[in-house]
């Protein structure tokens, strides 16, 4: 190992971490180079994350720690599930929309979704981008990306916590102030009628209208329900 160069150990490393966090960690086992290498930024940043739950994070300092380098790294994942807690645990609100803004930007899906979501709740100037967020993720259907199975995952590690409901409530109220018209600007149909008059399921999203605007606008109030869903219980 001592004879390859530092650059393509770390490339190797690299496409491990991304692969599987268990093989990184098998592979730090292996040698003492290759427990070194894995110290650099670029391992950090590629790590794969998909399969640590996120409310493990609140009690285990030493994956904290791990996480936050992640994060520091530039670790898609990482910035999408600090984000998701920031946001809705409620006491790091802004900075973890900064998170989900940022993994958006790295093209992390989930982070797409539920950021360019939020921005169409809350309306104004925001709404645009958001829209402009979410049909971006059109993009990805050729290779496979379904919708339904993207809302599946960000539920998943949504309803693993006990969200805020004071967070929750302003982001919903947010859309129901916003979503004073039903009518969609691009077809001229009303979002009530696909569901009520055509019997379409609401929650599949290919099938539920053939214009672009009105799938993502339905996606959107789907959202707030899985966040509706997420909140803390009221003793």
């Amino acid at each position: 190992m001592q004879s390859l160069p530092k650059e393509l150990l770390v490339e190797v490393l690299a496409k491990v971490a991304s692969n599987s966090f268990n093989d990184l960690y098998s592979a730090k086992l292996s040698c003492k180079d290759f427990n070194k290498t894995a110290e650099e930024d670029n391992i950090f940043q590629c790590v794969d994350m998909s399969k640590f739950p996120l409310v493990s994070w609140r009690f285990d300092d030493k994956f904290s720690k791990f996480l936050k380098r992640c994060k520091k790294c530039g670790n898609a994942e990482a910035l999408y599930r600090l984000g998701l807690h920031d946001l809705f645990k409620g006491k790091r609100v802004q900075q973890g929309i900064m998170c989900l803004k940022k993994a958006a930007s790295k093209g992390h899906v989930e982070a797409t979704y539920v950021y360019g979501a939020i921005l169409v709740c809350f309306g104004g100037g925001a709404k645009q981008e958001g829209l402009e967020l979410l049909y971006s993720l059109n993009h990805y259907k050729p290779k496979g990306f379904s919708v339904r199975e993207c809302r599946e995952r960000v539920k998943g590690l949504v309803w693993s916590m006990w969200a805020d409901r004071m967070v929750v409530g302003k982001i919903v109220q947010a859309r129901h102030e916003t979503a004073v018209s039903k009518t969609c600007s691009d077809c001229g149909n009303r979002q009530e009628v696909f569901i009520v008059e055509r019997g379409w399921d609401p929650l599949d999203h290919e099938n539920f209208s053939s214009c672009n605007s009105c799938r993502w606008h339905q996606e959107v109030n789907i959202f707030c329900d899985i966040l509706n869903d997420s909140c803390t219980p009221l003793y």
